[in-house]
C-alpha cells in the first residue's frame, strides 16, 4: 500500500479521523479504515434507549457500507497483530503495510472476568441489552434495581451514574418509584475521581437528592443469578431483581499481543502528539509515522491519575493527529497539539443535563467545573447524535 494512511477501528475516533483528513493530505493518498464489526455503533445513544427516548435501532447503530465519504475505504476484517516498527497490519485475511497508521481501536469490553455476569446481567454498554434494559423497566413496578460498575477504568465514567438517574426519572413518570430502590455500586472511592473531590459531592449530593443509594469501594468478585446477590472483595453483598451492568474494559487482544502496552494494560502516549511513547517519564516517542488515539491509550496526569476514556477525548485527538499527518506529508513540523480539555453533557433525569468541562492537564490536578443542570444542555447533549445525519446515509 504505497502512500497510504490505515487507521486502526472504526470508531467515534477512528471515523473521525478519517474524516479529518480527507481534503487535508494530497488526494492521492489512500485512507482506509480496517473496522472487524459491520456496523458503526453510538454508544452515548444507549442512556436513552435504556428509558425509551430511542426506539430506533437505525438511530443507534449503522452500517460500515453506508458511509457518506465514499474516499474512506472500509475494510471489514480482524486486526490481529501490529507491527509498529514497519507500519505493517496483520489481520485475519491479509497482510497490510502504510505510511502512516492510525490506532483507535478503543477499549475491549470482557464480561466474562467476572463470574456470573453474563448470566446475571445486563449490559449498560450492548446495543441489544439496552434495548432489552428499556423492555424490562417497561414492566418494572417493585423491587431493587442494581447499578454495577465491575471495574476500572471504564469507557464514558458518567454513563452508569447518568444511566441510574434517568431510570429513577423513568419510574418516577410511570408512577411506581416508591416502589422501586435503586442502588449503584462501584469500587471508586467517588463518582468521578479524575474530576477530584469536589465533582464527586456534586455527583454525590444529585444521587441523595434523587434517593439514589451509592456503595463506593465495592469491588464485586462474582454474581449469582439464582439467588440475585451479588458479592464483594469487602465481604458485603446485596441482593437485586434487575441488575445493570459495566462489564471490565481492557485493551483489544491484539494489540496487548503486539507488545504495545504498559502496566496500565493500555498503549502509552505522548500527551499532545499523540504519538507512542519510548518513556513515559521523559515522554520521549518512537514511531513517527505511529500514532494511537482513544480509549486504547493511556495519558497520565500530573497528579498520576489517568485521562478518562471518553468520546469527546478521542474526537479531539483525532482532528490533531489528523493535522500533523498533513504536516508530516507536507515536510513540516507537528503544530498541532492536544490541550487535555473536554466537555461532557451529564444526564440527570427531568429532561435535563449538567455541562461538565474544563482543562485535565492542569497542575497540579485537572481543573474541573459542573454547572447547573438545565433543558438547554440536554438539547447540546443531543447534538452529538447529528453524527449519524452527517456521516451516514439512511
Amino acid at each position: 500500500m504505497s502512500k497510504s494512511i490505515l487507521i486502526l477501528g472504526g470508531g467515534w475516533g477512528g471515523l473521525t479521523a478519517a474524516h479529518a483528513l480527507i481534503g487535508q493530505v494530497p488526494k492521492d493518498y489512500r485512507i482506509a479504515v480496517i473496522e472487524k464489526r459491520q456496523s458503526f455503533v453510538f454508544c452515548p445513544s444507549f442512556l436513552r434507549v435504556i428509558i425509551g427516548e430511542k426506539p430506533d435501532l437505525n438511530k443507534v447503530e449503522s452500517p460500515m457500507k453506508n458511509l457518506l465519504r465514499k474516499d474512506i475505504e472500509v475494510i471489514n476484517e480482524e486486526v490481529i497483530r501490529i507491527n509498529p516498527e514497519t507500519r505493517t497490519v496483520y489481520t485475519n485475511a491479509q497482510t497490510l503495510q502504510a505510511d502512516y497508521l492510525i490506532i483507535a481501536m478503543g477499549s475491549e469490553l470482557y464480561p466474562g472476568n467476572i463470574p456470573g455476569f453474563t448470566a446475571s446481567s445486563f449490559n449498560l454498554y450492548d446495543t441489544k441489552a439496552a434495548f432489552d434494559i428499556y423492555q424490562e423497566l417497561k414492566n418494572f413496578r417493585k423491587g431493587k434495581i442494581a447499578f454495577l460498575i465491575s471495574r476500572t477504568p471504564f469507557r464514558c465514567p458518567p454513563a452508569p451514574y447518568e444511566g441510574a438517574m434517568l431510570m429513577e426519572w423513568f419510574m418516577r413518570q410511570r408512577g411506581v418509584r416508591q416502589d422501586v430502590e435503586i442502588s449503584i455500586y462501584t469500587p471508586e472511592k467517588q463518582p468521578m475521581p479524575v474530576a477530584g473531590p469536589q465533582i464527586g459531592e456534586k455527583f454525590c449530593q444529585i444521587l441523595k437528592e434523587r434517593n439514589i443509594n451509592y456503595y463506593p469501594e465495592h469491588s464485586v468478585t462474582r454474581i449469582d443469578d439464582k439467588s440475585k446477590k451479588i458479592f464483594f472483595s469487602n465481604n458485603a453483598e446485596s441482593e437485586y431483581d434487575l441488575l445493570i451492568a459495566v462489564p471490565s474494559h481492557g485493551a483489544p487482544k491484539s494489540i496487548a499481543d503486539s507488545g504495545l502496552t504498559d502496566s496500565s494494560g493500555y498503549i502509552p502516549v505522548h500527551p499532545q502528539t499523540m504519538q507512542l511513547l519510548e518513556n513515559v517519564d521523559e515522554l520521549t516517542t518512537r514511531y513517527s509515522q505511529v500514532y494511537a488515539i482513544g480509549d486504547n491509550t493511556a495519558i497520565r496526569l500530573l497528579n498520576g491519575m489517568m485521562l478518562p476514556k471518553a468520546g469527546v477525548f478521542a474526537e479531539d485527538e483525532a482532528h490533531i493527529v489528523a493535522k500533523n499527518i498533513a504536516a508530516q506529508i507536507k515536510g513540516e513540523k507537528h503544530s498541532a497539539l492536544f490541550n487535555g480539555r473536554g466537555i461532557c453533557y451529564v444526564d440527570v433525569g427531568d429532561g435535563m443535563a449538567a455541562e461538565g468541562s474544563g482543562d485535565f492537564y492542569a497542575y497540579p490536578a485537572p481543573w474541573i467545573t459542573l454547572e447547573t443542570p438545565s433543558p438547554e444542555v440536554r438539547k447540546a447533549k443531543h447534538e452529538f447524535e447529528r453524527i449519524f445525519e452527517l456521516w451516514f446515509s439512511k
